[in-house]
């Protein structure tokens, strides 16, 4: 047994990639680890995620309801936990719990996405809330989440990767600032040999977010922002008419919660599942929607090209598209209303002085002096508990 303790609370998907990306093989050389699966909060009669960890080990948790969590807690003592918690009672519950027992809560702000405040009525705010779906739930979730705020135990620790996250940081709250999970990934793949696919030759790249269909949408009650039918169909429209005018193919990324076969979506097109940051790397130019894999493009110095459709733009996920625009000084090109004058050498142009200042941003804060997120957290919160 170690001196101290860590848990990892969430309430969505944990997979091997997220095993991965928390550090989990770090963290545990310095703490008694937990990965505590609260789920059943939001999911009553089942756990949507419980397969993916039965042959993990023993300090892998499942739980359906406080009541259960609450039993468990009162016989571990708990040093810290990433607070990956929804913005439900229980969830609430739990942390007020886990402050009375002087727990110190963990806040990530590994990433953050550029956002632009969007400056509508009221009228559209509910529309924008109607189009997501489940409207009276949504809306009375959002009143008793900001009443519930109030009383919300505060945050002891942030961990910071860009200077974007300043904004959000209370003065009495320790920060530990380092980087991105992509900057990670992104240092740990540079030393690695770039030949993989050498032999797809010269190809653009596009990140697919399996936007009409991706399963957090279901577990978040939400509806998915565009139709199948015509997302696809406006989309490999646009990649006939693109790949015709530069030249070369496109390749896609296709999302990891995708299933590898469904590459019959994109008219036969080469869909490479699970090696974005590497795909990214190699291409010649990145074009995406909002994805958080823009930062790969940043890191890389790739050109991107930000697209929509109609549907996507008229959507709740507009704000979105808006940050990432602003934040690398880039336009939208809508798929369903483009000409061809959008589609010129232009598109390939990368303007360095927005790209460091994205990088700094919302990549790796100047702050920032670790190589490793893990160890520089690990060492830090020990140092914490023993000053």
């Amino acid at each position: 047994m170690k001196k101290f303790s860590l848990a990892i609370m969430y309430q969505s998907s944990f997979s091997e990639r997220d095993m991965t990306r928390f550090g989990t093989n770090i963290l545990s050389n310095f703490f008694d680890l937990y990965l505590i699966d609260c789920s059943g909060f939001v999911k009553k009669n089942e756990n949507v995620f419980e397969a993916q960890f039965l042959s993990q080990s023993s300090n892998n948790l499942i739980f359906k309801n406080y009541k259960t969590i609450k039993k468990f807690l009162d016989k571990i003592n708990l040093t810290f936990y990433i607070d990956l918690l929804g913005s439900d009672i229980q969830s609430f519950k739990t942390r007020r719990l886990l402050k009375n027992k002087s727990v110190l809560r963990i806040k990530l702000s590994l990433g953050m996405l550029p956002w632009v405040k969007d400056n509508i009525g009221i009228i559209t705010r509910l529309n924008n809330l109607r189009k997501a779906g489940n409207f009276i739930d949504k809306l009375f979730n959002q009143i008793f989440t900001r009443l519930l705020s109030k009383f919300e135990p505060s945050i002891d620790i942030q961990i910071s990767s860009g200077s974007a996250c300043q904004k959000s940081t209370s003065p009495h709250v320790n920060n530990i600032w380092t980087h991105s999970f992509d900057y990670q990934e992104f240092i740990e793949k540079k030393s690695c040999s770039d030949s993989n696919y050498k032999d797809i030759g010269e190809y653009a790249l596009f990140i697919d977010q399996y936007a009409p269909s991706h399963p957090d949408y279901s577990f978040h009650g939400n509806n998915p922002p565009v139709s199948e039918d015509k997302y696809y169909k406006s989309l490999n429209k646009f990649f006939d008419y693109f790949e015709e005018k530069v030249g070369f193919n496109i390749v896609i990324a296709g999302h990891p919660k995708r299933n590898e076969k469904s590459n019959y979506c994109w008219n036969n097109r080469k869909q490479i599942i699970g090696n974005t940051s590497q795909l990214i790397s190699q291409s010649s130019i990145v074009l995406t929607h909002y994805s958080t894999a823009i930062s790969f493009a940043v890191l890389n110095r790739k050109p991107i090209l930000l697209i929509t459709t109609d549907e996507y733009i008229n959507s709740y996920r507009r704000q979105q598209f808006y940050g990432f625009s602003e934040a690398l000084n880039l336009d939208i090109l809508n798929v369903d209303q483009y000409n061809e004058f959008e589609v010129t050498h232009e598109i390939f142009r990368v303007n360095e002085k927005v790209y460091s200042d994205y990088e700094e941003k919302y990549i790796r804060s100047k702050l920032s002096k670790s190589n490793d997120i893990w160890k520089h957290v690990s060492e830090y919160l020990i140092n914490i508990k023993s000053s």
